[in-house]
């Protein structure tokens, strides 16, 4: 009897280890500063809380996102959309974005990788604003890490 109680709790551990780690993984993330940038990465948000938080920002916002979430973030909330300082998708070079959502946004540009994305960002970097890394699909992990690298490096 000892013994399932046992089992009992420690899959009850594992089982709340697990939770914790994903919800950690699926949260906004600080990583710190990047040129005066107040910087975060966030895996597959949902686009409601995505653009709660965008609204919630001190400071102008530079979102770098895949091509879904910056589809889903104009059609669910244009208006969070266009407060948006750049808007750089890199995972496809194409735009699809209705033209009276886009046109609002100082900067929106589209890459086919992530390094052309972050060449594009070194040149129009600026203080005082955040910079939001969004990332989702089957390549999270690889895009997230190398967004990550480019920041400890570049900081």
């Amino acid at each position: 009897m000892e013994i399932k109680r046992e089992t009992k709790q420690g899959q009850l551990l594992n089982a709340r280890a697990e939770a914790l780690k994903n919800a950690e993984l699926n949260s906004l993330r600080p990583l710190g500063k990047l040129w005066g940038m107040d910087v975060f990465s966030w895996y597959n948000p949902s686009v409601y809380e995505l653009s709660a938080t965008v609204q919630t920002f001190p400071f102008p916002v530079f979102m770098l996102g895949t091509e879904k979430l910056v589809k889903e973030l104009a059609a669910v909330d244009p208006e969070t959309f266009r407060s948006l300082s750049w808007v750089g998708q890199f995972d496809c070079a194409q735009l699809q974005l209705p033209a009276d959502v886009m046109a609002p946004v100082p900067l929106v540009s589209a890459t086919e990788n992530l390094e052309d994305a972050l060449i594009m960002l070194k040149g129009v970097k600026q203080a005082r604003h955040i910079l939001l890394f969004t990332v989702s699909g089957n390549e999270w992990k690889t895009k997230m890490e190398q967004f990550e690298e480019f920041v400890r490096l570049q900081a």
